[in-house]
């Protein structure tokens, strides 16, 4: 398509399209969240427990979890990247956890939804490591800040016990808090 200039027989060239300069857009996320969950291996006979019985499932401590990931790709389809998140409990038991992994992201309107795979490693109490998968959402209330919900499931491989040498803590949490997602195009 030619667009053509006020003066008659003037013509521009066309517009080159979308995102193709020699640096891809890309996206840098902030996120502050706090949450909880269930613990469903309670070998140490946590005193949360909501069972029957000291080995039910028990709940974790409460933590602040913050984050940042830098995602690449075209913001009007997937982005992916990376993530690294800190978890760290404010009740019970001192415990830091660092999980580095990858997101896809998409975006939809004033929404957007995200998967993220990744390897927390304890850093503190007992320092340990394991596999967790997490699902979220955001509801975007101002252009690149929103309230966002997320369902993180782990499997923790901890410390063995009498009964077991190595124990794993299969863990579902549900957190809420804000996320500022900022779109850098090229």
């Amino acid at each position: 398509m030619m667009f053509l200039a006020a003066t008659p027989g003037v013509a521009y060239a066309e517009a080159p399209p979308p995102f193709t300069k020699t640096r891809p857009p890309f996206a840098i996320q902030i996120t502050a969240l706090a949450g909880e969950g269930l613990r469903f291996n309670n070998p140490y006979r946590l005193s949360t427990v909501l069972g029957s019985d000291a080995e039910s499932v028990s709940r974790t401590a409460f933590y602040v979890d913050f984050g940042a990931a830098a995602l690449f790709g075209d913001p009007r389809s997937f982005l992916h990247g990376i993530a690294v998140r800190t978890s760290v409990a404010v009740e019970g038991v001192a415990q830091t956890v660092l999980t580095p992994s990858y997101q896809l992201f998409r975006r939809f309107g004033p929404t957007a939804a995200w998967a993220r795979l990744g390897t927390p490693i304890l850093l503190s109490a007992t320092p340990s490591w394991g596999l967790e998968g997490a699902l979220g959402g955001a509801i975007f209330v101002r252009a690149g800040f929103g309230i966002m919900a997320e369902l993180v499931f782990d499997t923790i491989f901890g410390a063995g016990t009498r009964a077991s040498q190595i124990t794993t803590y299969p863990i579902a949490s549900a957190q809420l808090g804000f996320v500022f997602h900022f779109e850098v195009l090229p």
